[in-house]
């Protein structure tokens, strides 16, 4: 069972650092110097707000596995599909509040 969520969590981990990208944009071409360390700065950033939403998406995901979908009578291929669109979901709701709380708010 931990071994399952370990892969979980890495799976909700990559998505948070893909939501991030996608938020960011590519890195930037580093032409000079100062580009180069903004590109680090970039990187740092990255790394480090994709693993914060995607652990906001881990811990909304095990919740929702282990009083939702574990409770269900689900099995084999079935629950895994049920897992992942529920991954889904949370990630999507995550990063819905995320946009109104940086862009509409302004708190962010």
């Amino acid at each position: 069972m931990v071994l399952g969520y370990a892969l979980w969590t890495m799976a909700a981990l990559l998505l948070g650092i893909g939501y991030m990208y996608l938020v960011l944009g590519p890195l930037p071409e580093a032409t000079n110097l100062w580009n180069f360390f903004f590109g680090k700065l970039y990187v740092f950033g990255l790394l480090r707000m994709g693993l914060i939403i995607g652990s906001i998406v881990t811990i909304l995901f095990i919740m929702l596995d282990v009083f939702l979908i574990d409770k269900k009578k689900i099995s084999g291929t079935n629950k895994v599909w049920a897992r992942m669109l529920a991954l889904c979901i949370v990630l999507a709701v995550v990063a819905t509040v995320h946009y109104l709380l940086e862009k509409t708010i302004d708190i962010i």
